[in-house]
């Protein structure tokens, strides 16, 4: 008797597997077949895991921390909080900011404090996880930021944006903000680093990515391919050239610093790219909140592998690696979705 199969082994698949294993069995396959498919079924894990964070929290900005301890952190804006999961447990903890805080953007710097972005009080809260003490750093002059993005450089400096046209640093030393208007103008969003420390932040407003000086400050803007690309989410991979999703074009793009070219690529219609990270291996994961995927895309062959089916309208915008996982924040539903960024599901 001859069988040929190609199961997805998500959860339901492998208990409806180990009933077909009794069929089987009764219908005389070999041994060896039998114990090989219940090996596969004792071994099925499924492709996707949700931690529910039970309504109104507005999970946003996402950062995680290997270690003894591996723990990971989100901008919980609808509590006023940081969440706080351990990895190990999956339990979730929170953090309060204080009354009126709304957090948007998270970085977690070298010194191992947490940097939490909040439009609504125009401070960026400095976090320090293990005693849960919280520093407010407020905008400078009353200016009114709008704060969109943030990264910790390995200096200790927090760069971060303002979406009403703002590019600033916090000097953690000393706790001194500064603050210069984007060449831009409005629209500044998010922060990427590369390896050797350059600062990039894409400018959905103006279709623009521009690199900072963390130091000076100097700012050199660079336009992106067409004028409807929407800049959201970006990264710098391990040749410094910078990675940024065009949400409104539906487009992968990436920036050579060196040749200052660029290359663009069609995630197919209705796609929606927004955030991205790199995985374990180099290669680009980008969320699609307009088809609801987490996707691979391989530059080599113009195409993406989804990685994961995710949650209807979940509005995954924020995400980050920890070891071989990739970590999501569902905005809109209240979710935290974990998956392995090395076995897709389908092409």
């Amino acid at each position: 008797m001859m069988l040929s199969m190609k199961l997805a082994f998500t959860r339901p698949n492998a208990i409806l597997l180990r009933h077909l294993l009794f069929v089987l069995t009764v219908a005389g396959l070999n041994a060896t077949s039998v114990a090989a498919l219940a090996q596969a079924a004792d071994t099925a894990r499924p492709p996707l895991s949700s931690i529910e964070l039970g309504g109104s929290v507005l999970p946003q900005g996402i950062v995680g921390a290997e270690g003894a301890e591996p723990t990971v952190w989100f901008a919980a804006a609808r509590r006023s909080a940081i969440g706080e999961i351990d990895v190990a447990t999956r339990s979730v903890g929170y953090i309060a900011l204080g009354h009126g805080a709304r957090p948007r953007a998270l970085t977690r710097c070298p010194n191992g404090k947490l940097y939490a972005l909040d439009p609504a009080l125009n401070v960026i809260h400095e976090i320090t996880s293990a005693t849960e003490e919280v520093v407010r750093h407020p905008m400078p002059d009353g200016h009114t930021a709008d704060l969109s993005g943030v990264q910790c450089t390995a200096g200790n400096l927090v760069v971060f944006t303002g979406y009403n046209g703002w590019v600033g640093k916090l000097d953690t030393a000393s706790g001194k903000v500064s603050l210069a208007e984007a060449v831009t103008g409005r629209g500044p969003s998010t922060v990427a680093l590369s390896s050797g420390g350059a600062v990039w932040f894409a400018a959905y407003a103006s279709n623009q990515i521009v690199r900072v000086d963390p130091v000076s400050m100097r700012q050199d803007a660079f336009a992106m391919p067409t004028g409807v690309e929407g800049p959201k989410g970006m990264v710098v991979d391990s040749t410094g050239r910078v990675w940024v999703t065009a949400y409104r074009s539906g487009r992968i793009a990436r920036f050579d610093p060196r040749r200052r070219t660029w290359d663009a690529w069609s995630l197919g219609e209705g796609a929606r790219p927004f955030a991205l990270t790199l995985d374990a291996a180099g290669a680009i994961i980008v969320t699609d909140v307009g088809r609801d995927r987490l996707l691979r895309f391989d530059a080599a062959t113009g195409s993406s592998t989804v990685i994961a089916a995710l949650s209807e309208r979940g509005q995954a915008r924020a995400v980050t690696r920890l070891g071989d996982q990739i970590w999501i924040s569902e905005t809109a539903v209240d979710r935290i979705r974990i998956t392995d960024s090395a076995a897709p599901l389908s092409n």
